[in-house]
């Protein structure tokens, strides 16, 4: 069965495509049975990363990146991170309703995702779901993030190319950067780049860079208007000269063995938690949240005494 179905993913067939991720995120019993089927096949795509403030046209630079992509005969499959409803926990589409699957076209493949409370810009099944398109043999992976104005580290662990987007009219971007953004960011893209402030911007975060010590890549700076395709031809040929960077130094083969790494320590604590908190513990806790909040243990030495336990 396993083998029918590594085949039928790497013909890309939507339907198995689809009810992989649905095993995936719902994590039903069979589900890492099934990842570590497909892993031998993992590893293959470019993984790239776009992030940055609301409102920053996250989703129409996506947009426009692959139709790039696919007028250079690649094939890519998008993962878009929505908030989480507060009624049912489903994904809050947005504009993203224009993104619509063609499942004749077996170069393309659409995911939206829920972010389901998890910190980070990234759904907690996010990765996973990318190992399932890495399978699928697809030459790009796009995570585009929520972008709810956190900072967005998850996204390093998971692409090789980490996009930031930023807009002329949010003041406070670099000081916004500076909280984490400018850690993370291999590129830039200041988009809606024909409103006023751009060049001002531009200025601002060339000078920001330049106190920053890079040892061998420099993050580009790249003006664009989305809504009409100006500076996409760019970005994607920068994105591309990060791609070719990666390539010819250790720094790609070092993020792919963080990524390992992050992905052996994520099952392991969600495997101890799950282990460790019982019906017991439960109990206990429940008995100490009857006292008066300043009569009870700390949580500190509660911590300690189920660990004991």
């Amino acid at each position: 069965m396993t083998e029918n179905i590594i085949k039928s993913l790497k013909k890309r067939d939507s339907r198995t495509i689809s009810r992989c991720i649905s095993l995936v995120e719902n994590q039903e019993p069979s589900y890492l049975e099934f990842l570590s089927s497909i892993f031998p096949y993992t590893g293959n795509s470019y993984r790239i990363g776009i992030t940055g403030a609301p409102g920053s046209g996250k989703s129409t630079l996506t947009d426009q990146l692959i139709k790039i992509i696919l007028e250079q005969n690649l094939s890519v499959a998008v993962i878009a991170i929505d908030p989480s409803s507060p009624f049912n926990g489903g994904a809050i589409l947005g504009d993203r309703v224009r993104f619509v699957n063609d499942f004749k076209n077996k170069n393309t493949f659409f995911r939206s995702m829920s972010t389901r409370g998890a910190q980070g810009g990234l759904a907690v099944s996010t990765k996973l779901v990318a190992d399932i398109f890495d399978a699928c043999n697809f030459d790009i992976i796009i995570f585009e993030t929520v972008g709810v104005g956190q900072v967005e580290i998850d996204v390093i662990e998971a692409v090789d190319t980490v996009v930031v987007t930023l807009v002329p009219e949010s003041g406070d971007d670099i000081q916004m950067m500076k909280g984490g953004l400018m850690e993370i960011a291999d590129l830039y893209a200041i988009n809606k780049s024909d409103r006023q402030g751009a060049d001002r911007l531009y200025t601002s975060l060339n000078k920001t860079l330049e106190l920053n010590e890079y040892s061998d890549w420099s993050p580009d700076i790249i003006k664009t208007i989305a809504t009409n395709s100006k500076g996409i031809d760019l970005l994607y040929k920068s994105i591309m000269r990060h791609k070719d960077f990666l390539g010819k130094s250790k720094v790609g083969l070092r993020k792919l063995n963080q990524r390992y790494i992050k992905t052996v320590k994520s099952f392991i604590s969600n495997f101890l938690i799950d282990e460790f908190w019982s019906n017991k513990i439960d109990n206990h806790i429940k008995k100490e949240l009857n006292l008066d909040y300043n009569k009870r243990i700390s949580p500190y030495e509660m911590a300690n005494t189920l660990l004991k336990k």
